[in-house]
């Protein structure tokens, strides 16, 4: 008899395990490509010779669900890490560590708690869609949400600016309103994990989005306290004093004959607590051509003009500024797979440190390129998503 009620437990269990299971899709994107890079013309003669590497481009893997509660209302969760297919050591990166939350969606929005994108992806739709799926290094990223290196005070790292503006932030909350004949918005805030001697950073955001017919758009503005404005893996690099805003638009069209125009604008500006502020402005375009229903090629430029600093004794401000260009070619096997070629190439002034997202330094565990170096990227690859 205990054995007969012991089998039909386990079975219960199994069942209701089950269950839980019909209500989980897992996903994921795993995009590899076979990469050639290089930086010359460092004005410290510290250059990347060029080397080749198969590169992951945000590869992840994810778990998502919801529950339905009734009268409209939905527990909501997701828990997606980064995965690194070609080269993987340690963590990679750690589990959970891309968008992962819970909370409650309705009619109202949706309102949830956890790890978040905080600005630096809200760009994608207006200017990097074609690229979110190829390599990274083609991204509009490699200008915008960056200073290119400056630090106002060399040698004091505390006073250096984001390498990245934003990022997947820790301690979020956000809500998402409904979506209202196309337009959607959301209001977001990271808080700090503890207090420590130099502050307790936080942040906060809010976002418009547009997407209707042939045209998307996106505004958003975020605030960063205590903070350079640099939210990967937290709520911002703990700066005592620091101010730093950022803001940007980007807008995109789709012709009838399949042509795509991306334009955005970007304001950046770190303020410090002995007075002045570092600030600079960058611009880009996204042109492209749909060749066929699989077949695309495109091309991104973009500018990230010489950063402004009022702060005292600040470094020379002179040549900080860089131009970046990046092609791409993609075909579509199949719905989930794709083929693309992709060359990025960033233009440096003599005093500016750009470098790919991503890919950073291009050779991160090694020798780092010197400021004025031109990195450069080709690649081919193949993106697959489940």
């Amino acid at each position: 008899m205990f054995h007969h009620t012991l089998r039909l437990s386990a079975l219960a269990l199994a069942c209701a395990s089950l269950g839980a299971l019909a209500d989980t899709t897992i996903y994921g994107k795993i995009n590899l490509s076979l990469e050639h890079v290089a930086a010359r013309g460092a004005g410290n003669g510290q250059d990347i010779l060029p080397m080749q590497r198969v590169t992951s481009n945000l590869s992840y893997l994810g778990f998502k669900g919801e529950e339905d509660l009734g009268d409209g209302l939905k527990t909501v969760w997701q828990v997606e890490q980064d995965i690194n297919p070609d080269n993987c050591s340690g963590s990679c990166g750690g589990f959970a560590n891309r968008n992962s939350f819970v909370g409650l969606k309705g009619s109202w929005g949706r309102a949830i708690a956890g790890r978040y994108d905080m600005y630096w992806t809200s760009h994608i739709a207006g200017m990097d869609s074609r690229i979110i799926n190829a390599g990274l290094a083609g991204s509009i990223l490699s200008v915008f949400g960056t200073f290119g290196g400056y630090n106002p005070t060399p040698g004091n790292s505390k006073r250096g600016t984001a390498a990245l503006m934003g990022g997947r932030a820790v301690n979020v909350l956000r809500y998402d309103t409904p979506n209202l004949d196309g337009w959607t918005g959301s209001l977001s805030y990271a808080t700090g994990e503890t207090r420590g001697a130099s502050g307790s950073p936080s942040a906060w955001q809010i976002e418009s989005d547009y997407k209707k017919g042939q045209l998307v758009a996106n505004l958003v503005y975020l605030h960063a306290n205590d903070s350079n404005g640099s939210l990967t893996n937290t709520s911002g690099a703990a700066y005592d004093g620091m101010r730093t805003d950022a803001a940007k638009l980007v807008t995109a069209w789709r012709f009838d004959q399949g042509t795509l125009l991306g334009l955005g604008a970007e304001y950046l500006a770190t303020r410090y607590p002995e007075g002045g502020r570092v600030r600079r402005m960058a611009y880009a375009m996204h042109l492209g051509q749909s060749l066929s229903p699989a077949a695309y090629v495109g091309m991104t430029v973009g500018r990230a003009g010489r950063v402004n600093s009022s702060v005292a004794g600040a470094a020379n401000t002179d040549d900080t500024g860089a131009r970046f260009i990046s092609m791409i070619a993609s075909y579509n096997l199949s719905k989930r797979t794709m083929v693309y070629a992709e060359f990025a190439r960033l233009y440096n002034a003599a005093n500016a440190g750009y470098y790919f997202v991503s890919t950073g330094n291009l050779n991160a565990s090694g020798l780092s390129a010197g400021k004025g170096a031109d990195p450069r990227s080709l690649m081919i690859g193949m993106n697959h998503t489940f």
